[in-house]
């Protein structure tokens, strides 16, 4: 995998123009492109308050002195940078089959990480399996963006998913809570809920992508088959008819109606991709419906 299969200079110049948006505010202390809601320095203006002993005068409204023969600073949205945590399961089954999940997670981080760098919001990348594998710490600066492309391109599908106890760990370590974007097929026998409750008690915002194949989706292969579980290497020969092909699809339509009642009911933003979708045309429909971005 290289540079070119990420993304193209055309599409990267139209993410330029969109901007990460949180419902929970920005708290980041450095200068970027965010409103939060105190007052200081900024382009819109907020609201005036009176002079106070030590106040900066640059920012009396003379014009309302002349009028009221009395001192008031002018008040603006100060606009600051926030903080995206973007974790990238890459246990064995995001690498199944084509690799498209894999892929497609990739593409996902690449694409959000350019966002947020072109508009001076600090990043941090995390790849986890059975354990948090690497994190790349919080970075700034869209001359970070090939540094970023260089380490998804170094990560490799490997190990078993543990989703808990890397969600929790990484909730433990983390100073500095935000938005956190998570991108799993979700296949992890021991669940997934404990891990994104971890986050949500440190105030996360949370979007969970869930990333599935088209054929993880509907499976419409029967016949007499080998089924391997990608991440044990687990063989089992079984015959699928249409009555276990129909059971199969049911049980998938529990998973992710749980997945979908579950992040609702805890404030998760959640979001089903199937990877037979063009990568573009499913980037660009969740940033305008996603609630992440705009």
């Amino acid at each position: 995998m290289d540079f070119e299969s990420f993304l193209d200079q055309k599409f990267l110049k139209q993410l330029e123009k969109l901007k990460i948006v949180t419902k929970k505010g920005v708290k980041g202390p450095e200068r970027g492109e965010h409103k939060s809601w105190r007052s200081g320095e900024g382009l819109e203006f907020l609201d005036y308050r009176k002079y106070q002993l030590g106040d900066d005068l640059r920012y009396v409204d003379w014009s309302v002195y002349g009028r009221l023969d009395k001192l008031f600073i002018k008040l603006f949205h100060a606009e600051e940078s926030q903080t995206v945590h973007i974790l990238l399961d890459v246990s064995k089954s995001m690498g199944a089959d084509t690799q498209t999940k894999e892929t497609s997670a990739k593409k996902i981080a690449a694409a959000v990480s350019y966002i947020c760098l072109s508009n001076f919001d600090k990043i941090s990348l995390i790849a986890f399996a059975d354990k948090i594998l690497e994190i790349r710490p919080l970075t700034r600066g869209k001359r970070r963006y090939p540094q970023v492309l260089n380490f998804l391109i170094s990560l490799t599908p490997d190990a078993e998913t543990d989703i808990n106890a890397c969600l929790t760990e990484y909730a433990n370590l983390c100073k500095n809570p935000g938005i956190a974007l998570v991108m799993s097929d979700l296949f992890d026998p021991k669940g997934y809920q404990e891990g994104l409750k971890a986050l949500t008690y440190r105030d996360f915002d949370i979007h969970l992508l869930h990333i599935l194949d088209h054929e993880e989706l509907a499976w419409s292969r029967t016949g007499t088959l080998i089924l391997q579980d990608i991440e044990t290497g687990e063989k089992k020969t079984t015959f699928l008819d249409s009555a276990l092909v129909q059971l199969y699809r049911q049980k998938m339509t529990d998973f992710l109606t749980g997945a979908r009642d579950f992040c609702h009911n805890y404030g998760i933003h959640y979001y089903i991709y199937d990877t037979s979708i063009v990568f573009e045309d499913f980037l660009i429909d969740y940033l305008t419906r996603g609630a992440i971005l705009r």
